[in-house]
């Protein structure tokens, strides 16, 4: 079983390499999710755009857990690998596999039920509650394709294997926009063309990337026979991600309650908000790319306990992370109105989308400093403390501010936009109280 080692070599140069993979396939998945607005907003105008933000803020919650949860996984066979231990690399593999099924048929069910309540919660606009219903519940059903994805992708990564798992990520993006076309435009099947197409991408990556590792005859297998839920490493799993899962799904709950007070001043707010957060995860990308490489090399060099490269690679993760945000968000301020004119052209939404675009863009400097500092503390396996900065940041912080903002200052969607950078802030003074206080050195497993 070969793996990449990451506890020897150049470590700038490492990073650089290993990040690239993740920043085009998450780059290629913003664009798909922009180009997915100007379908929708083409065709459906501001309602169709409003309808698959508000159901498609639900899924990727839904997503965002799911790869949390695999982290765990991620993070076993990291520091497996790190101790060159082969036969605790494929145990974990077929554990994480078992797991991941399980979890997939158990959380759509819940969904699928609860879908009608959800987003009555988020004050979703009567005009477009039942196009997010139907996109809500279509994307739920496919579910089962991101928790496979994401499963092979987290286990070759924790292998330090970054560019496979893109490809199939990347051809997904590109399917799903042609059948975005296709369904949305020519076939006039609304939103719920949109979701369709999303899924049967998702379909496609994860079929795909399964039958390109039984090709290959790759040392991760995928045969449904031989996945084993081994309790003692099942158990490890959760214990490593299920707080990433648990921190992603709170952090989406705060996340969301921002959303329905967005919501509630009305469908161009909610679309401008949508519009603006498709740049701002542009511009962030590099300092998750950064962050999610380093987590992987974290985690090797933990498991290798060479600590000094361990911090040397938080350093490197930051300084490139601040480099690339600082010239993303000279460029957003610059040219703010023309970059959210590519993507409506809707007065009103344009007015909002500006407002919250100046404010949110500070983040991406914040953001430089927290995503390296999350990968040191999932890397080296203290996803527990990973939780109390997110939660933080998310809830405790950015949601009070916001209502506070909204509510009693009556600035609107710029008090939304406040919140953003306030909770990041508050993370970023935690996390570095854990990375100076030495207790990441200490072992998870």
């Amino acid at each position: 079983m070969s793996f990449y080692d990451f506890t020897k070599g150049n470590i700038r140069s490492q990073l650089i390499h290993f990040s690239i993979p993740f920043f085009l396939t998450s780059l290629i998945q913003s664009l798909y999710n922009i180009a997915d607005i100007k379908v929708v907003g083409h065709y459906l105008g501001n309602t169709g755009i409003a309808a698959a933000s508000i159901a498609g803020n639900l899924t990727w919650s839904l997503t965002y857990g799911i790869i949390a949860l695999c982290d765990g996984g991620a993070i076993m066979v990291a520091q497996y690998a790190g101790r060159k231990s082969e036969r605790d690399v494929k145990e974990t593999v077929s554990t994480v596999f078992a797991l991941s099924a399980i979890l997939a048929a158990v959380s759509t069910a819940l969904i699928l039920l609860l879908s009608g309540p959800l987003l009555r919660l988020l004050n979703t606009p009567e005009e477009v509650f039942a196009d997010a219903c139907a996109y809500l519940r279509i994307c739920t059903a496919g579910s089962v394709f991101v928790f496979g994805y994401n499963a092979m992708a987290s286990v070759l990564r924790g292998m330090g294997d970054s560019r496979t798992p893109m490809y199939f990520g990347v051809a997904s993006c590109l399917i799903n926009i042609v059948l975005d076309v296709l369904f949305v435009g020519a076939w006039r099947m609304r939103v719920a063309g949109a979701a369709y197409a999303t899924v049967i991408s998702q379909a496609f990556s994860m079929i795909g990337f399964a039958v390109y590792l039984r090709v290959t005859r790759s040392a991760v297998d995928v045969r449904p026979s031989t996945f084993r839920l081994d309790r003692r490493r099942a158990l490890t799993v959760l214990r490593l991600g299920l707080p990433g899962a648990v921190q992603s799904f709170v952090v989406s709950g705060g996340f969301l309650m921002v959303s329905a007070l967005t919501n509630s001043l009305g469908v161009s707010a909610a679309s401008g908000v949508a519009v603006a957060g498709k740049i701002n995860n542009v511009c962030q990308m590099p300092a998750g790319a950064i962050g999610s490489a380093a987590a992987s090399m974290v985690g090797q060099n933990v498991g290798n306990q060479d600590y000094d490269r361990a911090r040397s690679v938080l350093k490197n993760a930051i300084g490139i992370s601040l480099a690339i945000a600082s010239a993303a968000f000279i460029v957003v301020q610059l040219l703010a109105r023309p970059l959210l004119g590519l993507l409506t052209g809707e007065k009103e939404v344009l007015a909002q989308g500006l407002d919250y675009l100046r404010v949110t863009s500070l983040d991406y400097i914040l953001t430089a400093f927290v995503f390296p500092l999350n990968a040191l503390c999932n890397g080296s396996g203290h996803t527990i403390f990973t939780m109390i900065p997110s939660i933080v940041s998310s809830v405790v912080a950015r949601v009070p501010v916001a209502y506070f903002c909204v509510r009693t200052l009556g600035l609107g969607i710029l008090g939304v936009g406040i919140s953003t950078p306030t909770g990041t802030l508050s993370a970023i003074l935690i996390c570095a109280w854990f990375y100076w206080s030495n207790r990441w050195c200490k072992s998870a497993l």
